[in-house]
């Protein structure tokens, strides 16, 4: 590519994009926010061309922003990780074992509501990314941690509640996301009725029967 074709490229992204999006900054987000959309509204792999339209940019400017697509895609986990983190508020673990399970169940129905489009697309792309294996691996690690913090009282009663196979397993495969996509993708249950169905084995786990 020649200094004129360059230039031409620059015009056309100044041309098609709004002039808050011309800060390098702006146009890095609005990159990795199109990689987002897209991949929101069910494309499966999103297109160069595709991701540079929808962030209102030339296809350069994408792989000028990112190395490639594997950075790219990394980036965009990172953003999506923000996302669903910010919907996550403390539950007091001095509540009520029945408070706590419908408090936690209410806030990861909404988490994973937003995860989970992008995050089955991440599944089938993470044996090959270690950057995106790396930012999922986090954000399990971010769910099991919080978990653990919100039923810390019953944990310490329960014996070995931390040991491989210990409650802390059982509860966070309970209250997984993948628990929550099989009541809502292969059941076709909708929020509620998952969360009654994910709220029942907690609550049995903990040996209450409370609603």
């Amino acid at each position: 590519m020649n200094a004129q074709d360059d230039h031409g490229d620059q015009a056309a992204d100044s041309a098609r994009t709004p002039r808050w999006r011309r800060n390098p900054e702006r146009t890095h987000g609005a990159v990795v926010d199109a990689v987002l959309d897209l991949l929101a509204e069910g494309e499966r792999a999103p297109t160069s061309k595709a991701i540079a339209e929808r962030a209102g940019v030339s296809e350069r400017t994408v792989f000028v922003h990112f190395a490639d697509r594997e950075a790219l895609y990394a980036t965009a986990a990172e953003r999506q990780a923000e996302r669903w983190r910010a919907l996550a508020e403390p539950v007091p673990p001095e509540w009520t074992t029945a408070r706590k399970v419908r408090a936690l169940l209410a806030q990861r129905g909404r988490m994973y509501e937003v995860m989970s489009p992008i995050r089955k697309v991440g599944l089938s792309l993470e044996p090959g990314s270690p950057g995106l294996r790396r930012i999922m691996g986090e954000g399990d690690a971010w769910l099991r941690e919080d978990l653990a913090r919100t039923f810390e009282p019953e944990l310490r009663q329960a014996g070995g509640a931390r040991r491989p196979g210990g409650l802390l397993d059982a509860l966070e495969a309970a209250s997984s996301w993948a628990a929550w996509d099989h009541l809502r993708t292969r059941r076709g249950l909708d929020e509620a009725a998952a969360r009654s169905a994910l709220g029942r084995t907690l609550r049995a786990l903990m040996g209450t029967a409370a609603l």
